[in-house]
């Protein structure tokens, strides 16, 4: 239990969140909050993302989720360097993709430990937070 919670330490660290304990795993609870310009409309929400990791092994591997919600022009560069992590990801690796013309979710799933997973996910957040304010800067 003691490495568990290690683990999801540097995890909550990595993605500057809250973290909660289960026994096997964690939960990250993170936010971010999302401009929506429709037509003439525009709409700004906070929404909770869904990170987790879970069947946390002796080996240090575990089963990591993620739901992140996206606008369509962040999503390239959230791919881009999400997979750009100099560790490659596992080759059982899943990635779901639902969008709408607003907004798109990326639903990711691997069995890694959850500190490359985390260190991947958090690099592609900055250089969504980096675009951001190049747009703002423009």
């Amino acid at each position: 239990m003691e490495r568990l919670e290690e683990v999801a330490e540097k995890v909550g660290m990595l993605l500057k969140s809250e973290i909660e304990l289960q026994p096997k795993g964690c939960i990250v609870k993170k936010k971010r909050t999302l401009e929506i310009h429709a037509n003439t409309a525009f709409f700004s929400c906070t929404l909770d993302f869904d990170i987790s990791f879970n069947r946390f092994r002796e080996d240090g591997i575990a089963h990591n989720k993620a739901e992140i919600y996206l606008l369509p022009e962040e999503f390239p560069c959230f791919l881009s360097n999400f997979n750009a992590y100099p560790i490659p990801l596992p080759t059982d690796f899943h990635q779901c993709l639902i969008s709408n013309p607003n907004i798109v979710c990326v639903h990711l799933e691997s069995k890694e430990r959850p500190e490359y997973f985390a260190e991947r996910l958090a690099g592609a957040l900055e250089a969504l937070e980096e675009l951001k304010g190049q747009i703002y800067m423009n």
